[in-house]
């Protein structure tokens, strides 16, 4: 029976933990502060750009993290510093509090937590460069359910010194290309009659079509080269006008025809069974058709 007495005095202590702290079940906030980052509280940097922040979090009574709001000015870097002061009799022999810095877009963009090398460091402190201008969040949490600490939060920013703006004009503008001359006098042909038509009572004038273009034109070779299947002969457009892709060629004593390709702005192109001599020749003359 005494045994068996000594046995009911064992559970009884487990199941009441003889008097020891409770272990918290809840999630460490309050229920009303489910989303307690949509109600950060603000930091206003002083003319130094800095801002501080005193507090004190306790999971068992529901005050497990703080959210501050943080608004950059202008572009420049932010460090941020947290002191913490653990209790004496802390619990959990791996107390840390985790610190994040939120981004305008709520993205991440540094953290410490029990995963990272500064984990249960009662110091830490983070330098962000090059951030854009906007409203950052800074996250600090427990991370035990035990766990209590008070905390001292330092803020401070450096805005991006302005870049100063060389000119070295007119230096790299660009000369201006050469322009088509300018006639002096109208060179419009004493032949051009424009067309008059009537539309509803009203007078236009529209110009008139351009002629058709010459059923054979004449160009000039410039260059030949010897290359597989024959010989490539360039003609230039400068010694011709209308002168397109696919037209028709022949050179006068030289067997055989040949159509022109690869035409830009100042020459065409075209392969034809032909020798340079036979070219040559025919006083580099190249009759074209459509």
């Amino acid at each position: 029976m005494r045994w068996i007495v000594s046995l009911s005095i064992v559970l009884g202590c487990a199941v009441t933990a003889c008097g020891g702290p409770q272990i918290p079940v809840h999630n460490g906030y309050k229920p009303k502060e489910a989303t307690p980052w949509k109600k950060p509280k603000p930091l206003k940097f002083d003319d130094k750009g800095e801002a501080k922040a005193e507090g004190d979090l306790s999971y068992p009574d529901m005050r497990r993290a703080r959210w501050f709001e943080l608004n950059l000015p202008s572009s420049g870097q932010l460090t941020v510093a947290v002191e913490v002061t653990p209790p004496g009799d802390a619990v959990n022999e791996e107390f840390d509090l985790g610190m994040e810095v939120l981004d305008p877009g709520y993205r991440v963009i540094s953290k410490s937590d029990l995963e990272d090398e500064d984990a249960q460091q009662l110091t830490k402190k983070k330098t962000l460069v090059e951030l854009a201008p906007g409203k950052y969040l800074v996250h600090l949490f427990l991370q035990g359910r035990m766990d209590t600490a008070d905390f001292v939060l330092r803020a401070a920013f450096k805005p991006t010194a302005a870049a100063e703006v060389k000119s070295n004009f007119p230096a790299e503008v660009p000369f201006v290309p050469v322009l088509a001359q300018v006639p002096l006098q109208d060179d419009t042909p004493r032949s051009y009659k424009p067309v008059v038509v009537e539309k509803h009572g009203a007078r236009h004038v529209r110009t008139a079509p351009p002629p058709p273009p010459t059923a054979t034109v004449s160009a000039r070779i410039i260059n030949v080269q010897i290359v597989a299947g024959g010989t490539q002969i360039t003609l230039g457009r400068g010694t011709t006008t209308g002168a397109s892709d696919g037209m028709h060629g022949s050179i006068r004593g030289v067997p055989g025809g040949f159509q022109i390709g690869g035409c830009n702005e100042r020459t065409c192109t075209a392969t034809i069974k032909a020798t340079p001599d036979q070219i040559k020749a025919s006083d580099n003359t190249v009759t074209l058709t459509p």
